[in-house]
């Protein structure tokens, strides 16, 4: 796990904006949706990946550093498996966590191993889709 803390602020932020991410699911408007909710907000980013092998995806290596480059402090949680009631989970048992960001319903609905259930409702925070347009 990666933590960075903002080197300006003296402390850290009481809110948290949630990014749950997949591997090879990565667009840019996913990831400016995110930083652009923190900033907004003045909220810290929680990001949870669901990525397999050791090394980070080249587009999350350079959303850190932009996130460094912007002040803008996170942490940087890496799972082997991530499934949607697991994101609820963690956003319901963080009171923290303000907002969570995805990429589509659609993606989670397609690693979902029990797609009769709808975990999502359970969610006690805002849930914000940043499905990439078709030409991204």
């Amino acid at each position: 796990m990666a933590r960075r803390e903002p080197s300006v602020s003296g402390r850290r932020s009481e809110r948290k904006v949630l990014l749950a991410v997949r591997e090879g699911h990565v667009a840019p408007r996913l990831l400016a949706s995110a930083r652009g909710l923190c900033q907004r907000m003045n909220a810290d980013l929680d990001i949870l990946l669901l990525a397999a092998g050791d090394a980070l995806p080249h587009e999350v290596e350079a959303f850190i550093k932009t996130l460094q480059q912007e002040d803008v402090a996170y942490t940087l949680t890496r799972k082997p498996l991530l499934r949607r009631r697991d994101i609820v989970e963690y956003a319901n048992t963080h009171e923290c966590i303000a907002t969570v960001v995805i990429d589509s319903l659609a993606g989670w609905e397609s690693v979902a191993q029990d797609r009769a259930s709808d975990p999502w409702r359970r969610l006690a925070c805002p849930l914000v889709t940043a499905a990439p347009r078709p030409e991204e």
